[in-house]
């Protein structure tokens, strides 16, 4: 089917290549924009069955007013001394004039005295939206309403001797856009050089070097495009981070597929066959392990359709969408293009029609045919010494911690815990509700329960809903508020208390950011357990159909499971262990288990879809295994070298949970490409010689074959 297909293509290359520049051009033109669908804040994505959320609801119905996103404003004095009477008077009359102007969004402007810190150095005012504070803005809203909020803020402080910065909500996802939208540039950037100067090294060429690039820059358009166009059809908003990780998945892919075809192309030019055929003939050989990995990397991505979590489910469509796109240009596009170039992609080096000389890959491979038992063990002792990090994870939940700290919302944040309290910037609301009018009795009850809980205090007094059928008793927690202990505090104490001492037909909701985030605690750990086990069945079943056998997958998924875990242990040693983070962000495990398992699968796809064809050709076990690392390995290990690096480059990005994933991602990518496809597959399936193939293989009928 793959060669009937090649020949096609490169029969009709140049009707494929203008279908393709005019698809492109017509949905991106007709397509909204990715940024009109994206959205930075995180505890919106709880699904309805969570407390958190069903507070929301609930306190959208009785408080609609007081559900409104509440911003700080910290202002201190320029010269860093205490406030005096003059700047408090300077103060409210600034305060003053901010409401007088009616700023868009901003129902009032807050302060007085009492909300001056224990030194005296820093007052904080208030300006209570009508942006709610359950949904969160959009990101362009926020950076819109920020950037007004802040231009009002500074001409007012102007002819006073006091600064201000601003925080809270609107003003982090603001910051926290801004902070992505420069990290997407220097990732691009990075990830584009990358992509342009391995494969121009690995094949001297410039133009294998641009000609690629030129394709999937097409296909990152018309996925980007096809992305925004399904989330603006089905109503869903996805997280800001999907751009960025659409740049090094798809280049990052991309360009390893692309590799996968063209080192099979230049195998069959070395052999001395010319014409279009040899393209057939590519596509035909690396087409089957190409068709194979992606749809692994696409059911892998799919597996995150099933989270509970929503930032990670509704990641899932753009992923599959973007991996789908690229494998049906691999599929068509770039063989079209490689039937117009020829031979000349690889102008103006000679090697291809050289017969390589002896190098590392061969003396590997002779190395793994004779001792197998050696290389396997000593990749297994690396994977295992390195997985001894992984019982040592902490899952840290510190989202304003993880964008770069020069931004004015989190040096404001940091002031604001540290002369005031933690629990200022992130209030909890405990939600009492019935189905009569509630006394104040009930009420009562619940406050004092809550009040006489170490490491909360009260804040005001109860508020009652128009009908008295629902009350709000906000409090706050001493410790900061995305903390594991004040996720455990609001888990283990605050909600199992409350909810027992409340009255008879009352019942009681612990909302707010901690409440929040301690349920996001709960999905992603749910996420992790439900999408492991989900995908391992999908990609299990693919290999299966793929080698014909029920063994190689087994060993195969175990292999993978080494590296996940190798990964997470390795990256839990550099940024806890070396670096002395508090823990590795929630969702980094999810993020390695799916981009190392389904793009760590893909080298072992090629490697085992090799070695079969190898032993197919009638080489025994270990004759394949040798020579398939001499003729693949090459190829796995340059492939992981770029999306190594397109996956690495987001270390550049100044973010921390981009600069984790970066690192994690990409040393799982080395451990894939350089330790488990070339060494621990092969040797292993040398090891265990014509049984890795059972069943589809029976040695009574012949010895040599499939």
């Amino acid at each position: 089917m793959l060669n009937k297909l090649g020949e096609l293509v490169a029969k009709y290359r140049w009707w494929v290549i203008a279908a393709w520049v005019v698809l492109a051009v017509v949905i991106t033109v007709f397509s909204p924009s990715l940024s009109s669908v994206e959205s930075s804040d995180q505890t919106s994505f709880l699904p309805s069955k969570y407390e958190s959320a069903q507070a929301q609801k609930l306190a959208a119905k009785a408080f609609p007013e007081s559900n409104n996103d509440t911003e700080i404003l910290l202002v201190t004095r320029k010269d860093g001394g205490k406030l005096t009477a003059k700047d408090h008077a300077a103060l409210q009359t600034v305060a003053t004039k901010l409401n007088s102007e009616h700023l868009s969004h901003v129902v009032a402007v807050v302060t007085s005295k009492q909300s001056t810190s224990k030194d005296d150095t820093a007052q904080i005012v208030s300006l209570i939206t009508d942006v709610q504070a359950s949904s969160g803005p959009g990101s362009s809203d926020s950076a819109a309403i920020t950037d007004n909020l802040r231009a009002a803020i500074k001409k007012a402080l102007a002819p006073t001797d006091l600064k201000g910065q601003l925080t809270g909500q609107i003003a982090e996802s603001a910051d926290a856009t801004s902070s992505f939208n420069k990290a997407e540039q220097i990732v691009t950037f990075a990830t584009i050089i990358l992509v342009v100067l391995l494969p121009g090294l690995i094949f001297r060429s410039p133009v294998a070097a641009f000609a690629p690039v030129l394709a999937v820059t097409l296909v990152y358009l018309l996925a980007q495009s096809l992305t925004a166009a399904v989330a603006h059809l089905f109503d869903f908003k996805i997280s800001n981070q999907l751009s960025i990780l659409l740049t090094v998945v798809l280049f990052g892919i991309g360009t390893d597929y692309i590799l996968f075809l063209l080192f099979r192309y230049r195998e069959k030019l070395r052999a001395g066959e010319r014409g279009r055929g040899v393209v057939a003939f590519a596509l035909s050989r690396a087409g089957e392990a190409i068709l194979s990995a992606a749809l692994v990397v696409a059911s892998a991505f799919a597996a995150l359709g099933f989270s509970e979590f929503g930032i990670f489910k509704n990641l899932a469509p753009g992923l599959v969408i973007c991996v789908l796109t690229m494998l049906l240009a691999v599929l068509t596009l770039i063989p079209a293009i490689v039937a117009v170039i020829g031979p000349k992609i690889f102008w103006p080096s000679r090697a291809w029609q050289k017969t390589p000389k002896a190098n590392n890959y061969k003396r590997m491979g002779r190395l793994v045919a004779r001792r197998p038992g050696l290389v396997a063990g000593g990749a297994l002792v690396l994977l295992l010494a390195l997985s001894s990090g992984y019982p040592q994870l902490v899952k840290s939940f510190d989202l304003t911690g993880s964008v770069p700290q020069n931004t004015e919302s989190a040096k404001a944040t940091k002031q604001v815990t540290k002369l005031f309290s933690a629990g200022l910037l992130a209030p909890t609301q405990i939600y009492l509700t019935s189905d009569s009018a509630l006394t104040n009795a009930q009420v009562q009850q619940i406050s004092t329960a809550a009040a006489g809980i170490h490491g909360v205090t009260l804040d005001g007094p109860a508020r009652y809903s128009a009908d008295h059928k629902t009350a709000l008793v906000t409090v706050l927690l001493s410790g900061d508020a995305e903390s594991n202990s004040t996720l455990d505090l609001i888990q283990n104490t605050v909600r199992p208390k409350l909810h027992q001492a409340a009255p008879n037909g009352v019942k009681v909701y612990v909302s707010g950011e901690s409440a929040a985030f301690a349920d996001v605690r709960d999905a992603t750990n749910r996420d992790l357990a439900v999408i492991l086990p989900v995908a391992a069945i999908i990609i299990f079943v693919i290999l299966m159909v793929l080698l014909r056998s029920v063994l190689a997958p087994l060993y195969l998924l175990i292999a993978t499971a080494l590296g996940f875990m190798a990964t997470l242990g390795g990256t839990v040693y550099l940024f806890q262990n070396i670096q002395g983070n508090d823990g590795l962000i929630f969702m980094l495990p999810i993020m390695i288990y799916i981009f190392v398992v389904a793009i760590g699968t893909d080298y072992n796809i090629l490697t085992m879809a090799r070695l079969r064809e190898e032993v197919r050709g009638g080489l025994k076990p270990r004759e394949a295994a040798d020579m398939t690392i001499e003729h693949s390995s090459s190829t796995v290990a340059s492939a992981g070298l770029i999306l190594a690096g397109t996956f690495g480059s987001l270390s550049l990005a100044g973010i921390s949970l981009l600069s984790q994933l970066g690192f994690a991602v990409a040393f799982g990518i080395v451990l894939a490409a350089f330790v488990i496809a070339p060494l621990l597959v092969p040797s292993v399936a040398a090891i265990l010689g014509y049984k890795v193939w059972w069943p589809g293989h029976r040695p009574s009928r012949d010895k040599n074959r499939l």
